[in-house]
């Protein structure tokens, strides 16, 4: 009977033992965390600067032509033959496409147009020949007529008859000219060096005088046109610094063009021009673009989450001995990651950064403490 309560007190007494240890180790770890101060709020910080201020905001550009061809028909007919298509280059009056007219249409087919044309050929060279015998005639009685040889009214006759002749030549010069003109309107020509950017039309399609068939580009120079903040507009004029980036690549340059007003929806645009286009992109390719919207020397600069924007002023947050200072600031520019700011701060104070919902929660006295040194 003894030995069981024996045991029992032995089991008993490691138990206690046990218990005693665990206390012991658990005050160590809780001795060695840093305790915040009862309803202190985890934030991030940063630091105050001063210093240059460069304003760079990223936007994405558009590759674009900066010179455009649209081809239109100058006919109606049908489509016979498409002989280039998207991404092809071509040289100035080289044959795009061809067509042909319909049948009982006013322009004719091009068969019948061939077939008016060589007429009119043969015609214009038999006239070309008898408005040359006729001039010889003419010649020859206006000699005659000087010796006396000939009656004036047969000088004047012969000379007539060749004035009509040359005025009947002329006409079929001008009918010959007109028919290969509507000849040339089924042949589609580039009209300049470039490539073709759209084909809006297929073999066998039906057009009408003023439709568009295609369009021609030339890519060198090409133009990056770029839509940014209405409100970064002031900032930008032509010879600011953009870098164009592309796939771990960049490739610096400035704008050239800044268009003077907004468009409804708050946006702007800008233009920079490069002699061909960068990254060996295709037309309407898109870049990313990095302008820098402000340049200002020695300004004090926050990070760009440290400022809490409001109706009527922007307040910035610092930290002293653990508790907030609200500070109102004048925001002069922004970034994507700092902002320049004028107020009552100075280089190397520490200032609370976050979202606008934790922001808006801070007043003067609250306590804070640096996140992820809260227990």
């Amino acid at each position: 009977m003894n030995k069981p309560r024996i045991a029992l007190a032995l089991i008993a007494l490691l138990l206690v033992a046990g218990a005693v240890l665990l206390v012991r180790h658990r005050k160590q770890q809780l001795a060695s965390i840093r305790i915040a101060e009862a309803g202190a709020v985890p934030v991030r910080m940063g630091t105050v600067d001063r210093g240059r201020f460069s304003g760079m905001r990223n936007y994405f550009g558009v590759l674009t032509s900066n010179r455009r061809g649209d081809v239109r028909a100058r006919t109606e007919g049908q489509v016979t033959r498409v002989l280039k298509w998207e991404g092809e280059p071509v040289k100035k009056g080289e044959v795009l496409l061809e067509l042909d007219g319909l049948p009982g249409s006013p322009s004719g087919t091009r068969a019948s147009l061939e077939i008016s044309i060589r007429n009119l050929e043969r015609a214009v060279s038999d006239m070309g020949r008898t408005v040359q015998n006729l001039k010889a005639i003419y010649e020859r009685d206006r000699m005659l007529l000087e010796n006396k040889a000939v009656a004036e009214q047969a000088a004047e006759l012969s000379e007539n008859r060749w004035k009509e002749a040359r005025i009947q030549l002329s006409t079929l010069r001008n009918e010959l000219a007109g028919l290969r003109e509507r000849r040339s309107f089924f042949t589609v020509r580039a009209p300049f060096d470039g490539l073709v950017s759209v084909v809006r039309v297929h073999e066998g399609d039906v057009v009408t005088p003023g439709l568009s068939l295609l369009a021609v580009e030339d890519a060198s120079p090409c133009k990056i046109v770029v839509t940014v903040a209405s409100s970064d507009l002031s900032g930008l004029r032509p010879g600011t610094p953009a870098i164009l980036e592309y796939g771990g690549q960049s490739l610096r340059g400035t704008l050239n063009r800044v268009y003077p007003s907004a468009a409804d929806n708050g946006s702007g645009t800008v233009e920079i021009l490069e002699d061909r286009p960068p990254f060996g992109l295709p037309l309407g390719a898109s870049v990313s673009v990095r302008l820098e919207a402000a340049r200002l020397d020695e300004v004090l600069i926050v990070p760009v989450d440290a400022v809490l924007t409001g109706v009527k002023q922007a307040m910035v947050f610092t930290v002293d001995h653990g508790k907030v200072r609200t500070v109102p600031v004048a925001v002069l520019a922004e970034s994507e990651t700092a902002a320049a700011v004028t107020g009552a701060l100075e280089p190397g104070q520490t200032v609370v950064r976050g979202s606008d919902s934790l922001l808006m929660r801070l007043s003067d006295g609250v306590a804070v403490v640096r996140a992820g040194e809260a227990s």
